[in-house]
Order: C-alpha cells, then sequence, then structure tokens
C-alpha cells in the first residue's frame, strides 16, 4: 500500500492525536475548550510580543476598544500573506474574539505600569546554560528591583516564577540582597497580584542554582564542556 505524505502535517502535533488519549473521555464541551486552550497559548506569545513593542515605543493605552483593534491589526500583518493573512493568522483572530474581557484590562495595566516604571521588556537573565529566563519587564535603579509578569491564560500563576528571575538577575549582576528592595507583580484576570520578597525567600533558590548547576557540570555534561558555558 501506498500512503499520502500529509507533508504538511510533519512536526505539527493535532490537539486530539493519539499521544494523548485523555480527550477520549471528554464531553464535547470540553473538547471545544481544548480548542480554544491550544489557539489561547498561541494568542499569549502574540499578545507578549505586542505588549513588548507598544512599551519599547512608549505608547500608553487609553481605551479598550483601540487596544483590541490593535491587536488584531498586529496579528493581522504579522501573518499577512501576500494581500491576505494566513489560515493560521485567520483562526488566530477568530479564537481572539473569544478571549475574555478581562484579559485586555489586563493587558492594558501591564502597559500602562511598565512604561510608567521605564521598564526594559524581553530581558533575558542568565546565570549558565542551565539557567536562565527572560523576565516580561524589568527595572533596577535607585536599589530597587521591579519584575512584572503578564499572564493572559487562566490557569492561577505562581509568583516562584519571579521569585527565580530575581534569585537569576542577583546572580548574573552580583547584587546582594539584603541592601535592595523588590517588587513583584503578576498581571492576570485584570487584578495585579503584588509580593515583596525577603532575603530569606530568595537566597535559597539562589544557593539551589548554584550547587545544582555545579554538581550537573561535574557529574552530567563532561561530554558538553566544548559548547556549554558555566
Amino acid at each position: 500500500m501506498i500512503f499520502k505524505e500529509h507533508s504538511n502535517l510533519k512536526g505539527s502535533h493535532a490537539v486530539f492525536g493519539a499521544s494523548k488519549s485523555s480527550w477520549l473521555r471528554y464531553s464535547p464541551e470540553k473538547m471545544r475548550d481544548a480548542i480554544i486552550a491550544q489557539y489561547r497559548v498561541a494568542l499569549g506569545t502574540d499578545i507578549h510580543e505586542f505588549a513588548s513593542s507598544q512599551i519599547k515605543l512608549n505608547h500608553k493605552v487609553t481605551n479598550i476598544k483601540h487596544l483590541k483593534n490593535s491587536i488584531e491589526d498586529f496579528i493581522f500583518y504579522k501573518y499577512k500573506y501576500d494581500d491576505d493573512i494566513s489560515d493560521y493568522g485567520s483562526k488566530l483572530l477568530i479564537h481572539l474574539k473569544e478571549l475574555p474581557e478581562e484579559v485586555y484590562e489586563t493587558v492594558k495595566l501591564y502597559i500602562n505600569d511598565s512604561i510608567g516604571y521605564r521598564m526594559t521588556t524581553e530581558q533575558p537573565l542568565y546565570y549558565s546554560d542551565l539557567f536562565y529566563g527572560t523576565a516580561d519587564s524589568i527595572s533596577f535603579r535607585n536599589n530597587f528591583l521591579r519584575i512584572h509578569d503578564l499572564k493572559t491564560g487562566a490557569n492561577p500563576a505562581h509568583i516562584e516564577q519571579l521569585e527565580i528571575y530575581t534569585a537569576l538577575f542577583c546572580l548574573e549582576y552580583e547584587v546582594k540582597l539584603g541592601e535592595i528592595e523588590t517588587e513583584l507583580r503578576i498581571y492576570q484576570n485584570g487584578e495585579v497580584l503584588y509580593h515583596n520578597p525577603q532575603a530569606d525567600e530568595i537566597l535559597p533558590i539562589m544557593d539551589k542554582i548554584v550547587s545544582d548547576n555545579k554538581y550537573l557540570k561535574k557529574n552530567y555534561l563532561k561530554e558538553n564542556e566544548k559548547w556549554m558555558k558555566y
């Protein structure tokens, strides 16, 4: 038998594929939610990119309607193919209309606050090739560290992610926690979660990064030393 090639599917994964069989027990409503969730992740990536561009351009959000139109235009031109949008981009725009209103409220707050605090967006924080991350927005001046994170998904976010960014920042720039103040913010569902971590919360993370990196380098990564950096 000669099988069909389906070259356009290579490297992709179906929402309801054989490698993840849990959907066999989904209701039709849950299957619909799974499709929406898949596109919401992709939309989150594009919305982060849009927000970063607005912060860099110092463009504050004046109203939600204009924000919606701007994000729609951003996605259209990003996925424009010749004089029309690609099929994938078209699907993103369809699912964009299903985003809850509070997502746009969150994006508005995040953009305006990041501009107000003169923050740098999409900033990599690096300790080694094993331990690094990219902060959505960060600033450090007058011994005050500020890190903001934008969440467009529905699942509750965890402040630990921002604590790791704090640890990476202090390690990379050799900043002593006892000599600075820190404010971490998560923007999600139209609200802002604030946290001012103390040194005893961040130091264990820093110690773990340093010790684990040293251990892994010594015991597992000798063959990769030519391209791994420490």
